[in-house]
């Protein structure tokens, strides 16, 4: 009796993201500039919600307040698998993978955050702050790059669907 090896193909979440195409790289330089904007989002957010400046004369502030949650983002999330191809255009599986990754980024960019205003929070302030930037980035993530997998998983049955050109 002949028995069937399995083959398994298992890829690192990098060379996961790597793309394949021309269509691929787009969506993933998309993906890219569209979590770089959720992170200055959130920094225009909580600036204005403290009261703090966020007009054309604040950009560098508000970069520089974006920045340590960034940083964060774009160190941890591609290894684990945030921006893998075949996220692009499942939804759900997006959301999860958006989840996991932005819990492990958030406390670093918690902890940059605090570095990069050269501030020492005291414990209630570091809890309060860590809670509301894990759930307003985990929303704001959600908001952006859910749609986005949709929007993507929409066009490609459109153009499988679509009657080829001879």
């Amino acid at each position: 009796m002949a028995v069937k090896e399995k083959k398994t193909v298992t890829t690192s979440a990098l060379e996961g993201s790597k793309p394949h195409n021309k269509q691929e790289a787009r969506r993933l330089w998309i993906l890219i500039f569209g979590d770089a904007l959720v992170f200055l989002i959130f920094s225009v957010i909580g600036r204005q919600s403290h009261g703090e400046d966020t007009g054309l004369a604040a950009v560098l502030r508000v970069v520089w307040t974006a920045l340590p949650f960034a940083i964060s983002w774009f160190a941890i999330a591609p290894f684990m698998g945030a921006f893998r191809r075949e996220l692009m255009t499942e939804p759900r599986q997006m959301a999860r993978k958006t989840a996991f990754a932005w819990l492990a980024a958030w406390p670093i960019g918690v902890i940059l955050h605090f570095v990069f205003e050269q501030h020492l929070p005291t414990v209630v302030s570091a809890i309060t702050f860590g809670l509301v930037t894990l759930i307003s980035n985990t929303v704001l993530l959600f908001i952006w790059r859910i749609p986005f997998a949709m929007t993507n998983h929409t066009k490609d049955i459109q153009t499988r669907l679509a009657p080829r050109k001879k």
